[in-house]
């Protein structure tokens, strides 16, 4: 998990955005982590039509429908990043159903996830950032879950190089090697871990470059969590296994969603 030293600070001094300064130094140290849980993560990531459903049995209004302050949008052809009349339903523009839904905050998935539990009866809940980074590697060691080779990035993740500025139905390029879709690219993706900059220290493990089943706690009020993957409208620098950002709890924009965990009865 994470990156070498070398490779995260090179990374760190192509600084496309001012958050992202923290971002790449915290890839390494590479440690070697054991996931002791059996567990299943969607294929896909979740979709307009998924989060359309558990709205319409539960009635549930999002952060940015009950706040007031809204989410993001198209207005007169060009993205605004906050208008109370845009949200995960509404953003100015068509879109299809098997889109992953965006403009909804770590809290909305969280409860989303809670519907799924109560209406199966199974354990369901987003990843966490090991689990996350295990299944986008799906058994890679490379950059990229496909290799080292950048050139093929179009094949696999919808970035800010190829999507022609909007999101895009899931499932529409090539697969890892464990048949998940969209593990980078399309919309980043919301993990169960709070960030930290320093995921040693945090644990209680200064130093420490072996894990079994980390998890950092997510604090109270709005502290940041974790957020992996790529989006489509964002850099495609950040189209590598190992990338992490973070956002509050409340956080929500149009490249931001979510991919559901269910925890396994399979031995």
């Amino acid at each position: 998990m994470g990156s070498p030293k070398d490779y995260a600070e090179a990374m760190a001094k192509k600084v496309v955005y001012d958050w992202y300064r923290d971002s790449a130094p915290s890839e390494w140290p590479q440690r070697r982590v054991k996931i002791s849980r059996p567990f299943e993560l969607g294929k896909y990531e979740t979709t307009l039509a998924q989060f359309r459903r558990f709205v319409e049995v539960t009635g549930y209004r999002t952060d940015a429908e009950r706040d007031g302050k809204g989410a993001a949008g198209k207005r007169d052809g060009k993205w605004v990043e906050q208008a109370p009349e845009f949200n995960w339903r509404e953003m100015g523009y068509s879109r299809g159903d098997d889109e992953p839904v965006v403009n909804v905050s770590w809290n909305d998935a969280v409860v989303f996830c809670e519907w799924l539990r109560k209406s199966t009866g199974t354990k369901h809940r987003l990843p966490t950032e090991a689990e996350w980074e295990y299944t986008c590697r799906a058994g890679s060691t490379h950059t990229f879950f496909w290799g080292d080779d950048e050139v093929r990035r179009k094949e696999f993740a919808w970035s800010g190089d190829n999507s022609g500025g909007h999101p895009h139905p899931v499932g529409q390029l090539q697969p890892n090697a464990w048949g998940l879709h969209d593990m980078l690219g399309n919309a980043y993706e919301y993990c169960a871990d709070g960030w930290s900059t320093n995921i040693a220290a945090v644990l209680g493990k200064p130093g420490a470059l072996r894990f079994t089943d980390p998890l950092v706690k997510v604090g109270n009020g709005n502290a940041e969590i974790v957020v992996r993957s790529t989006s489509w409208g964002t850099n495609a620098l950040h189209c590598r296994n190992a990338f992490r950002g973070s956002a509050p709890k409340d956080h929500r924009n149009h490249r931001d969603g979510f991919r559901v965990v269910r925890e396994s009865v399979t031995p």
